[in-house]
């Protein structure tokens, strides 16, 4: 029943994490969150507390289950994995009270689980208005995280994407403020946005925009550490090209 999943490397470990899809409701009922990570290319297997699993993971209620959020009646979408400074794992995801879009889900609640050595620790984000509305996690330090998410309200309402924005803590997700605002005013939404692997200061996320509800062109984006936003161009008549800054800092 296992389906979404999401991972990232550590050294020499690679962690997942991911859901179910428990019948009859299937695809639209995905839910709870279960950790693995492997030490050597997926010969041996370990829940996050250390101990050694067989895949493949045939039962709900299994040792590496981080969370039954099905006993709290929510959806579960994975967003993104990474780990702190002592290779302790933080997973970001959004509850959705329902699969339908639209406002009468009600909002849809981000969060990060993060291991502290003996227990998942959650910690609210923010919240936004679709379950695909795809953000990246960042750890600057132990202390100090950005979300990059679609969480402002787009031109589509209630559609996947919205306004690009970025969200921190610095007490280990203790509280969470908006500090940066990338996009506003846009004629589509943007959505999914990506940290590139060993990510350059001056290329920290990229993603793209489009119209949820239609056809229409859709242009890439990138965004630095300081908040400025560059468009890449959408005709090219050489081999090289200047990105358009599309938001300077303030």
């Amino acid at each position: 029943m296992g389906h979404y999943q999401i991972s990232w490397p550590r050294g020499n470990r690679v962690a997942t994490a991911f859901d179910i899809h428990p019948t009859p409701t299937g695809l639209n009922a995905r839910t709870n969150i279960y950790y693995l990570e492997t030490p050597d290319l997926g010969r041996t297997w370990f829940t996050v507390d250390g101990t050694q699993v067989r895949p493949p993971i045939r039962w709900d209620e299994h040792p590496s289950l981080v969370r039954d959020f099905r006993k709290d009646g929510l959806l579960v979408y994975l967003k993104d994995l990474q780990f702190d400074s002592e290779g302790r794992p933080i997973i970001a995801f959004l509850a959705s009270r329902g699969y339908q879009s639209g406002p009468s889900n009600g909002s849809r609640t981000l969060w990060t689980a993060r291991w502290n050595g003996g227990a998942w620790e959650y910690s609210r984000i923010t919240t936004t208005d679709h379950n695909y509305d795809h953000g990246s996690l960042y750890v600057v330090s132990d202390q100090h995280y950005r979300y990059t998410s679609p969480t402002g309200p787009g031109p589509q309402r209630h559609a996947t994407g919205g306004e690009i924005e970025t969200w921190e803590t610095f007490n280990a997700g203790a509280d969470w403020q908006l500090t940066y605002q990338h996009t506003r005013n846009s004629t589509n939404n943007h959505t999914y946005v990506r940290r590139p692997l060993n990510y350059h200061p001056d290329f920290c996320a990229f993603w793209a925009d489009g119209n949820s509800f239609a056809p229409s062109p859709s242009r890439l984006y990138f965004a630095n550490t300081r908040g400025e936003v560059y468009q890449l161009p959408e005709t090219m008549t050489s081999d090289q090209a200047r990105p358009v800054l599309i938001k300077a800092l303030p």
